[in-house]
């Protein structure tokens, strides 16, 4: 698996989007699968000091999974404390309770530097 690299400002909303599918391309039904994004200062840390960790077990489509698709959000509080630097983040699946395990993504992540610390609510400028 090559290495990605992605960038994202500190503050900044975001969505990773994760497509699942089968050699055939056949999309995975996921609907019991719990997807990971994990972003740490060093990859050998272990998970209880990553910089940020989202769990998804639950999907957006109105089918429950079944359309192979999952949406990683990242919310402004997500980053916002985060020190700008490079980080090592993946993704990964676990396709049953206490089943296999797969890394499907990871990389490096780089968060870059905000210029605006405020945030609004659209329309109240």
């Amino acid at each position: 698996m090559a290495l990605r690299r992605l960038s994202l400002t500190r503050g900044d909303s975001d969505n990773f989007g994760v497509t699942f599918k089968q050699s055939d391309g056949t999309l995975y039904n996921i609907k019991n699968w719990t997807v990971f994004f994990t972003l740490k200062t060093d990859y050998d840390l272990p998970d209880s000091a990553a910089s940020l960790q989202k769990i998804i077990t639950t999907f957006d489509d109105t089918t429950s999974g079944t359309s192979g698709s999952a949406n990683i959000p990242i919310v402004p509080s997500d980053t916002g404390s985060l020190e700008e630097r490079e980080y090592d983040y993946d993704i990964k699946v676990c396709v049953a309770p206490g089943g296999e395990n797969y890394t499907v993504d990871k990389g490096k992540l780089d968060l870059e530097y905000n210029v605006t610390k405020s945030t609004g609510t659209a329309g109240t400028a």
